[in-house]
């Protein structure tokens, strides 16, 4: 009841501060229209003039529930609101006063009609200024008590729309004072003035703004940026003070959900200064192609399976099916997607099963269940040196799991089978490769004779993916080094997680069956190279703080590595980023494949290393291994 009589209240306030504000109005306009004669008109201020003047006003305020707006946390829409009541409220009074042949001064009523519609809205717009700015400073209270650093002096690098975004909501948090102002390399708004804060200089002159305004924070508004402009901007930030807290946007790509740009602030990375680039994808398309689909994601803990799993969820998909055999992998997963579920506009069928792909029983029961679309499958054993020395495993997982989700793809009519293919497959030398090939060729196989619709997406390292170098350079750095690197020259690919799999999806769209997809990865970076300036970018000098170590190449790995075959022909497709493999001369051995369709896989638990070398040799003529002239036959007694 207290509840009720205070809005009640608050409501009654209102309309009589409205009513007032009205017959001021008028008085005032009177006043203005006829002074110094105003005994002559004192007709027009009688009680029926000032009656049919509020009744308009006050009856196209109840019909636009002006006065049910809770004006403390009002916006724009319902100032629009009240100013389109406000020319209702004139019309109608006009009328009444035509069809009452009524004597008004037309002067007096337009004059009216303004001051009321001034009036009416900014008295409002006071209140709701005056309750948010107790708001933050209440805010500000409760994060100084919690120990937050409400005090740090922010320096917003991006004068967007991203940039005006974190600076409204750093305001509705309370921390619109610590904002010094923004830099932006748009020589046409440097000096001006953005919602209150200044544009001092362009992105070269970070340091010098940073340090001329004691800037404890710099803040990367420019989700478009490339790793250029990022890496010259923490250069000159860590020239002049290492203790400058440096956070970013995510790219683009990470933000195609609708999370508040604050909370995706984070601390700057290696992602950003290595691998950043403006990737364009079809969202429309991808919209048009997942929507109210049922989609399976085989690997679905994995760096780039979690990543297809939160990016499809943008798409408006029906259902999907997260499997993965470790039941830690997929709680992380469910963690991160619960945090996100706020964001998305609807709420998708999700379903966790921790399942091994090479449990058939499971797996048919997972696909009779769910009768999924469309299948990723990005499963895999994928650590090269690791595999070396666990043949028969890399094979059963890599070979055998692929070989399962295929037949069953086939046998409850799958739309679309997406394998998730690596630059390793290409002149493999390594175990994990040669079983990434002949994956890739037994997909082909079931698009050619089976008629499955099947789509390969074929790319290299992804940053900050486990068991990646970049990770392990960083533990070795915050351990005081040294730093390992395997061989001077070597050279790899690198994207980022969330670019990659947005463009995996992004590639199946364009499938029609049967091809290979090779995503752009630019170029290849120097393994030293990246070293270097990861150590740089910890505060720390190569070879003087910490040193970098020679190790020699690990069993399986290459100097360099290469995205598709000479025999391949590359053809472009819609989006630049998404390369097209012409498959039809893919040579595989069909007799081969057929004979290993018919073998019972466990049976390759039970073989030598170079058998089971010697037998992958048959899949993939370019495989080269170092014993390869030690094997004394062809490996076929594996499928015998």
């Amino acid at each position: 009841m207290e509840i009720v009589y205070r809005v009640s209240k608050k409501r009654s306030l209102f309309i009589l501060t409205d009513l007032l504000l009205i017959v001021a109005s008028y008085a005032i306009s009177y006043v203005l229209r006829f002074y110094p004669d105003l005994g002559q008109h004192l007709f027009l201020l009688d009680t029926i003039h000032f009656i049919l003047l509020l009744f308009p006003y006050l009856f196209t305020f109840y019909i636009f529930q002006i006065y049910r707006i809770i004006w403390e946390y009002s916006n724009i829409n319902d100032v629009y609101k009240l100013g389109l009541a406000n020319v209702a409220g004139f019309l109608l009074f006009i009328f009444i006063v035509f069809v009452l042949r009524l004597n008004y001064s037309r002067l007096v009523f337009i004059l009216t009609f303004f001051f009321i519609l001034i009036g009416t809205i900014f008295y409002r717009v006071l209140i709701r200024d005056y309750f948010s700015k107790r708001r933050n400073r209440n805010n500000h209270k409760e994060k100084a008590g919690e120990g937050v650093l409400t005090e740090r002096r922010i320096l917003i690098a991006g004068a967007g729309e991203a940039g005006r975004t974190i600076l409204a909501e750093l305001s509705r948090e309370g921390l619109g004072k610590n904002v010094v102002g923004f830099i932006d390399d748009d020589p046409l708004k440097i000096g001006k003035i953005l919602n209150g804060k200044k544009i001092f200089d362009n992105t070269g002159n970070v340091d010098k703004v940073a340090a001329d305004n004691n800037v404890d924070e710099v803040l990367i508004a420019m989700p478009s940026a490339g790793s250029e402009v990022i890496n010259r901007m923490v250069t000159h930030i860590r020239r002049t003070a290492k203790d400058i807290s440096i956070k970013t946007l995510p790219s683009i790509i990470e933000l195609l959900g609708k999370r508040p740009l604050i909370g995706s602030l984070r601390s700057i990375s290696i992602d950003d200064l290595l691998g950043r680039e403006e990737v364009k994808v079809d969202v429309a398309g991808i919209e048009k192609n997942y929507k109210d689909k049922v989609v399976l994601v085989t690997g679905a803990g994995g760096s780039i399976g979690a990543e297809i799993c939160k990016q499809l969820l943008n798409f408006k998909i029906k259902k999907l099916i997260a499997i993965d055999r470790s039941e830690f992998t997929l709680y992380t997963l469910i963690k991160e997607i619960q945090r996100d579920m706020g964001y998305l506009g609807y709420k998708p069928d999700i379903i966790y099963r921790v399942v091994d792909i090479k449990d058939s029983h499971l797996m048919d029961k997972v696909y009779s269940e769910t009768r999924p679309d469309t299948v990723f499958h990005a499963a895999a054993h994928k650590h090269v040196p690791l595999m070396e020395y666990n043949e028969a495993e890399a094979f059963r997982n890599n070979v055998g799991g692929t070989l399962q989700l295929l037949n069953l793809s086939k046998k409850h009519k799958v739309d679309k089978f997406v394998l998730v293919s690596t630059d390793k497959s290409v002149y493999p030398v390594s175990v994990m490769g040669v079983t990434k090939r002949i994956a890739e060729l037994v997909t082909l196989y079931y698009h050619n004779e089976k008629g499955l619709s099947t789509a390969i997406v074929r790319f290299g390292n992804v940053i900050g993916s486990r068991g990646s170098v970049i990770p392990l350079f960083q533990e070795q750095i915050k351990s005081g080094g040294p730093v390992t690197v395997t061989h001077r020259d070597m050279k790899r690919f690198f994207m980022t997680i969330p670019e990659a799999s947005i463009l995996v999806i992004n590639a199946s769209v364009y499938s029609k069956g049967g091809e290979i997809f090779v995503l752009d990865m630019g170029k290849q970076h120097r393994v030293l190279d990246i070293a270097r300036n990861l150590i740089r970018f910890y505060g720390y000098e190569p070879g003087k703080d910490i040193e970098i170590v020679f190790t020699g190449l690990r069993p399986g790995e290459k100097l360099y590595e290469e995205l598709f075959y000479k025999k391949e022909c590359m053809r472009e497709t819609e989006n630049e980023k998404i390369l097209i493999l012409d498959s039809r001369g893919e040579d595989y051995n069909k007799a081969a494949i057929e004979k290993l369709l018919g073998m019972d896989l466990d049976d390759v638990y039970g073989y030598d290393a170079k058998s089971i070398r010697c037998f992958m040799k048959q899949f993939v003529a370019e495989y080269d291994f170092n014993n390869l002239h030690e094997c004394k036959d062809d490996g076929s007694k594996l499928v015998n």
